[in-house]
Order: structure tokens, then C-alpha cells, then sequence
């Protein structure tokens, strides 16, 4: 008797921590999606605008501006959640409002610190990377720089509404931004060409900061004290949770600049442009399905960290929904490629499709490697994390750069897919020993049945398959890969007896 009311429980409890994780991965990855889909169509129009060399201006330009404010900005927007979470769910109110002054505080102490730096770096930068036509560029990467300050602040508000379960204000600012974004830059473009890429980027982070503060100042009045020794004292606190994951998006944003600036020195000046558009189309659906995991996943593993083999189901779920549901989703967009690429931008940048193709493997990876990496912040095990994503990020940028001399666009996807490879087995193999943790058999599972379809791609890609050939053979296998995932999910979402329940319920409303 009790041995069968534990096997309830757990099976129970299994459906409800899948049922979890696919709610959240509605509630974000819907919000995300629908920003996406604008900002794609942003895009759109800025290629026919601008074309190859616009997108290459806008690629460096927020490669330069996000380099700073990771340098600067502490990743307030994710490394205060902890603190503004524990305040909100164990302390009174006055703590919270402490708590929130305090974020406030150091977001706008960091946002002064990126923008002079920035206003004292950029001219060396404009000289290397735009050479001879550094003059008219240098100045224009000055009056950016004002876009450090607006993100640090946002990042600060992003973290309160965060931290203090004001979770469906994110999803409507996140969409919010994107039909700022999208009214703001078409005008310039249009009337401006180039030259309005830069009022574009300053605009619309102005707005995006005054979108937030719409929402959260109702919450919190706005109090701050920037330059107070025992404030910024607390906000080190605050901030230190997070060490790892800030020094991790500095690592990642400036190698992501070095890239570009490499591509942009050893191609014809638009090798920028079609990697900045490859790595926008790969990490489009990962960016929405990763969407609940900062939010929602990393509070709730950190809860669990102490508990082996909680935390270690927990994780797993996650790398099992993450495989099921982004698997089809990657294999039908690489197979689309070669119609979304001229749909989102424009025939220009039809170098990029091969390129971003093969790089989609490294996604199918990182749909594994993203939510296990979750485990070093939890234990805040800081030095760990920081090797993991130092090693990625040396070997993404030699990788890439190595493929694109030996290989050109290809050998640049290739990198990206070999490097998130790479980084899979390293993560996976150090936590396996230090934090004993382990991937369940399902996770082998799915992985290696899906892995063919994205081998059969990748093969059509390398050997040029193309004509009916190609369509027949990508319809199959998104197909298949669609049946294998849905097989597995309506197990755990008990998607048959919703069905027999609306069916039943049709029945006898039929009947009546």
C-alpha cells in the first residue's frame, strides 16, 4: 500500500517537473519568440537599406557597446536576482525597498564607470578596425557611448522586476522593446542610410531604459545614492553571487568584437555583416527556449544545489525538454535556411546560410551544455565557471578563425559547431567528478536519436546535395525528428488524456 502511493508520488512528481519546465518554457520562449520575429523583421528592412556594409556597422557597433557594458555593468540583470529574490521572499518590505536601492545604486555607479570608458577607449578601437575612414566613425562611436549608461540601468531594473516575481512584466517589455526598436531604427535608416545606424542604437536603448522604469517605479520609487561608500559596499555583496556569469559576458562579448574585427581585417570588409547575421539566425530559437531557464530554472536549482540527487533530476529534466522540444525546431531551420535567409535579410547575404547550417549542430550541443553549466553558479563554484567559458571562448575564437581561413563560411560554421562540441565534453566531464553529477539514460537517448538527422544535414551542406534531392531528404529527416520528440513529449505532459478528456467532453456536448 505505501509502496504504491510512493510510486504516485514520484510519478506525480516527475509529470509536475517536466509540466514545469514546458509552462516556463511557454510563458518566456512565447514572449522571446514574438520579439524575435520583430527584430527579424527589423532586420529585414535594415538589409534592403543598408545591405552587407550597413550590417556590418551595426554588428561592431553593439559588439563594441556590449563589450563595455559587460566590462562595466557587474550583469546586474542576472547577478542581483539572488539577493532581491531571498529579500522578497523572507524579508519585509523595507528590506526589499533597501535591497532595490541598493541594485539601483551600483546600476547607475557602473553606468558612469562604462561610459567614460568608453568615451576614452573608442577612438583607439575606431583606429583599428575602421582604419582610413576612422575619422568619420570615431566620433560617431563617442556619441554612443551614452548607450552604456542606459543598458546599466536597465540591467538594474530587469533584475528588480526579476527578483521580486514580476515575471509577466519581462515578457511584455521584452516585446515592448522590440516594437520600440522596430518604429525607431526603419525612420533613420530610411532617411539617414548608414549614418543612422548610430542615433538608431542610441534611441532605442533610451527607450528601452524609459520602458522599464514605466513599469517598475510604480513598484519602487526611484532612490538611489551612487557615490555612498556603505551602499556600494552592500551592492559588492550583492553582485559577488554572480562573479562568475560577469566575468564569463565580458569573456563572451569580447571575443564575439574580436571576431568581428579579425573577419572584418582578413575578409572584404562585409565578413562581419554575414557572421553577425549567422550568429543571429542560430541563436534565434535556442534564445527563446533558453528564455525561462535565468528567470525561472537557476532560482529553483539554487534552492536544490545541496541536494544531490534533487538538483541532479532537475537538471536533467531541463537537458531532456531542452533536447525534445529544440531538436525538430533545429533540424527543420537548417533545412530552411536557404529560404529564411533571403526572407529575413536579403540575397546579399546568402554566404551566410552554409555557415549558419553546420553552426546549428553546435546549438543541438549547447541544448545540453546551457542548463548543466547552471550547476558551477549554483555551487557558486566562480573559478570553475570561469575556466569553462574561458576555454570556450579561446577555442570559439580560434576555431572560427581558423575555419575561415582554411574553409571560408563553412569552415567558420564548422568552428562554431566544433567549439560548443568541445565545450560539452569538457563541462560534462569535470562535473561528472566534482559534482558528481550524472546524465540520466533518457538524455543519451534522445541525443543519440536525433543526432543522425543533424549528421545527414550537415552532409547535404559539406557535398553541396541541393535540388529536389535536398528538400526530399530535409523534409524526412524533420520529420522524423518531429515524431521522435513528440513520442517522448506526450509522456510527460500526458498530452493523450487531454485529448480523451476533449474528446469525452465533445462527445457529450454531441449527444445533448
Amino acid at each position: 500500500m505505501h509502496l504504491t502511493e510512493e510510486k504516485d508520488r514520484n510519478k506525480g512528481g516527475e509529470h509536475d517537473g517536466y509540466g514545469r519546465v514546458l509552462k516556463y518554457l511557454g510563458i518566456f520562449g512565447g514572449a522571446q519568440g514574438l520579439s524575435i520575429l520583430l527584430n527579424m523583421l527589423r532586420t529585414k528592412i535594415a538589409s534592403k537599406l543598408l545591405g552587407v556594409a550597413g550590417q556590418s556597422v551595426i554588428a561592431l557597433s553593439n559588439r563594441t557597446i556590449q563589450m563595455f557594458s559587460d566590462a562595466t555593468g557587474l550583469s546586474l540583470s542576472f547577478s542581483a536576482i539572488r539577493a532581491l529574490s531571498d529579500a522578497y521572499e523572507n524579508a519585509d518590505a523595507a528590506v526589499v525597498e533597501r535591497c532595490v536601492k541598493v541594485v539601483r545604486s551600483v546600476a547607475l555607479f557602473t553606468g558612469l564607470l562604462g561610459m567614460l570608458l568608453m568615451l576614452v577607449v573608442t577612438p583607439y578601437i575606431s583606429d583599428w578596425i575602421f582604419e582610413d575612414s576612422s575619422v568619420y566613425y570615431s566620433g560617431r562611436f563617442l556619441a554612443l557611448s551614452p548607450v552604456v549608461f542606459f543598458m546599466a540601468v536597465s540591467n538594474g531594473e530587469i533584475a528588480i522586476l526579476r527578483g521580486t516575481r514580476q515575471l509577466n512584466k519581462v515578457a511584455i517589455y521584452s516585446v515592448a522593446t522590440s516594437v520600440v526598436s522596430l518604429l525607431v531604427a526603419v525612420p533613420l535608416y530610411s532617411f539617414v542610410g548608414i549614418g543612422g545606424v548610430f542615433p538608431a542604437i542610441f534611441a532605442t536603448a533610451f527607450l528601452q531604459m524609459c520602458v522599464l522604469l514605466y513599469f517598475s517605479l510604480p513598484l519602487y520609487a526611484y532612490r538611489v545614492a551612487p557615490f555612498s561608500f556603505a551602499v556600494l559596499h552592500e551592492g559588492i555583496d550583492i553582485v559577488k553571487l554572480g562573479a562568475g556569469f560577469i566575468f564569463a559576458s565580458i569573456l563572451n562579448s569580447s571575443a564575439m568584437w574580436l571576431i568581428c574585427a579579425l573577419l572584418s581585417n582578413l575578409g572584404d570588409g562585409e565578413s562581419a555583416g554575414l557572421f553577425n547575421t549567422a550568429v543571429v539566425m542560430i541563436t534565434m530559437l535556442p534564445g527563446v527556449l533558453f528564455a525561462a531557464l535565468d528567470s525561472e530554472y537557476y532560482p529553483r536549482l539554487s534552492g536544490a544545489v545541496e541536494n544531490i540527487a534533487l538538483r541532479n533530476r532537475m537538471i536533467n529534466e531541463q537537458v531532456e525538454v531542452q533536447l525534445l522540444v529544440q531538436s525538430p525546431l533545429l533540424v527543420a531551420f537548417m533545412v530552411a535556411m536557404p529560404l529564411l535567409v533571403p526572407l529575413f535579410y536579403d540575397g546579399e547575404f546568402m554566404p551566410a546560410v552554409s555557415m549558419a547550417q553546420i553552426a546549428l549542430v553546435g546549438m543541438f550541443m549547447r541544448a545540453m551544455t546551457y542548463p548543466v553549466s547552471f550547476l558551477t553558479l549554483a555551487k557558486s563554484d566562480t573559478l570553475l565557471f570561469v575556466f569553462f567559458e574561458s576555454i570556450y571562448n579561446v577555442l570559439l575564437v580560434a576555431l572560427v578563425v581558423g575555419g575561415y581561413v582554411t574553409m571560408g563560411f563553412i569552415g567558420v560554421g564548422a568552428g562554431i559547431a566544433l567549439a560548443h562540441t568541445l565545450d560539452f565534453l569538457l563541462v560534462y566531464s569535470v562535473l561528472k567528478f566534482r559534482h558528481s553529477f550524472k546524465l540520466s539514460g533518457n538524455v543519451a537517448r534522445y541525443f543519440f536519436m536525433q543526432l543522425p538527422f543533424f549528421l545527414a544535414m550537415a552532409y547535404c551542406v559539406v557535398w553541396g546535395v541541393s535540388g529536389w534531392g535536398y528538400w526530399v531528404l530535409g523534409a524526412m529527416c524533420a520529420l522524423l525528428s518531429l515524431v521522435v520528440s513528440v513520442c517522448f513529449l506526450r509522456k510527460y505532459t500526458m498530452l493523450p488524456d487531454a485529448f480523451k478528456r476533449l474528446y469525452r467532453k465533445i462527445l457529450r456536448k454531441s449527444n445533448k
